[in-house]
């Protein structure tokens, strides 16, 4: 399972931010996109995502064309975005977030599964199973939007900045647990402002620059 994206472009009103990127992430492979504020990372996640339209460009899954599908079809095809900044549904507990991860899902015994599978990766959260989100610590949230992504079962994970204000001890358990899944067969592509992390974990890695793919290898 191969995620192709060609000579993608974004622009917010006049201002182009993407200049025609491309980039690969293959299923069961950790890749970087590395680079300074503003440079166009998370805006290449949203587009890949759905949620930005981009004029011009095309993406490609496992040779399928899904850069003209709404945003709950490409999930459904396989790639889910955990957003920066967590995003958990606060007023509502830990268990109802990881249920909301597989509402495009039906097969319920494997829901179940996956519901264990998540507590494996996360323990923490089946001790917190019936607390709001909002109660928890950062690095718990951020455990809870990597659970509720997994729960929607993706080929192919975006993660946007998973080390925002985070502790050092915090970080580390995080980007151990990715590691995990991977080796799982889950495909990752990682948006992350320090390099030094993001590179210690991946296969391969771009650096985005001014919009524009910079350098790979």
């Amino acid at each position: 399972m191969v995620l192709k994206v060609e000579n993608l472009r974004v622009s917010y009103g006049k201002i182009e931010v993407l200049k025609g990127i491309t980039l690969e992430v293959s299923q069961g492979c950790i890749t970087a996109l590395v680079g300074a504020n503003g440079a166009g990372k998370s805006t290449a996640l949203m587009a890949i995502s759905g949620i930005l339209p981009f004029k011009e460009g095309s993406m490609e899954l496992d040779g399928r064309q899904i850069d003209r599908i709404r945003p709950d079809e490409i999930v459904s095809s396989g790639i889910v975005q955990v957003p920066e900044g967590r995003r958990v549904f606060r007023g509502l507990t830990v268990l109802e977030n990881l249920q909301l991860g597989a509402f495009l899902r039906r097969e319920g015994p494997k829901i179940k599964e996956d519901m264990e599978r998540v507590f494996g990766l996360f323990p923490i959260l089946a001790e917190r199973k019936g607390q709001e989100a909002g109660t928890l610590s950062g690095g718990e949230q951020q455990m809870l939007a990597i659970g509720r992504a997994l729960m929607a079962k993706p080929k192919i994970l975006l993660l946007d900045e998973p080390s925002l204000g985070l502790a050092p001890l915090i970080v580390e358990k995080i980007f151990a647990v990715l590691l995990r899944i991977q080796l799982e067969g889950v495909g990752i592509l990682l948006v992350e402002q320090n390099a030094r992390w993001a590179l210690e974990v991946s296969a391969w890695a771009y650096v985005i620059e001014t919009g524009k793919i910079a350098l790979e290898g």
